[in-house]
């Protein structure tokens, strides 16, 4: 046990034990009698479907923050900071949630691609550089342009960022760090992809957070001048008003 307790980074019993209490604790709150794949009905009403709904992204919230890794949050992080440029392949619905972290981390001084277009993809993986980091968005690894970019990168020293289901997929290999997203919705057969695409969303909120906080006085700063200065141009940012 207490050979147990150091692997883990456990001072000792007692702090495993309360280790192991919050992790039941969180585990608890993944509810199995949620259908991730089909959480509405035929023929339910706009109450039933809010309460469904509401069931099946709370699930995905608790599945989520079980499976991603602080420590890997951590280096994922360090390596998007400290890159030279950041590039997200992501595609089809992805693409949205990736715009958005481009956004978020635009208005902290931070350059970010997310090239859409096949040929752009395929351009940017193969023109990325050692001190650049590509994040690379597939749930299972499936993508028409994963597997041979995350191949390419990884065989020239490129870091990849993977984010991609808790379960084992044909890119881990290939990755630099894992973000793992909740592997619990089918990848076909469900009414939409309503829990990826807030496990995704978690994710990158995430990263970008972890990044704000690695200079979160300065980055701060940085955000509330861009936009004060684009108020000052008569505009304002989609980003900082409702």
């Amino acid at each position: 046990m207490y050979r147990l307790c150091e692997k883990l980074g456990c001072p000792g019993l007692a702090d495993l034990r309360v280790r192991v209490a919050s992790a039941l604790a969180d585990f608890r709150r993944e509810s199995a009698g949620v259908d991730v794949n089909f959480p509405v009905r035929a023929g339910q009403d706009g109450a039933q479907v809010i309460e469904a709904i509401e069931k099946d992204l709370a699930q995905t919230l608790a599945s989520t923050a079980n499976v991603l890794g602080p420590s890997a949050l951590d280096r994922a992080a360090a390596l998007v900071w400290g890159a030279e440029h950041v590039t997200v392949l992501a595609t089809a619905g992805n693409v949205a949630f990736a715009q958005n972290f481009r956004f978020q981390m635009a208005e902290v001084g931070r350059a970010v691609s997310v090239p859409v277009d096949e040929y752009e993809q395929r351009l940017a993986a193969a023109s990325a550089g050692e001190k650049d980091v590509v994040v690379l968005v597939s749930f299972g690894g499936r993508g028409f342009v994963s597997r041979p970019a995350a191949r390419e990168l990884a065989g020239r020293g490129v870091p990849v960022v993977l984010v991609a289901s808790a379960a084992p997929t044909p890119l881990d290999e290939f990755a630099t760090v894992k973000l793992a997203l909740s592997p619990d919705e089918d990848h076909a057969r469900k009414v939409s992809p309503f829990g990826t695409g807030l496990s995704l969303l978690f994710v990158l909120d995430a990263l970008f957070a972890r990044c704000f906080v690695e200079d979160f006085d300065a980055s701060l700063a940085r955000r509330l001048g861009y936009y004060d200065r684009i108020v000052a141009m008569g505009g304002c940012s989609g980003g900082l008003t409702i």
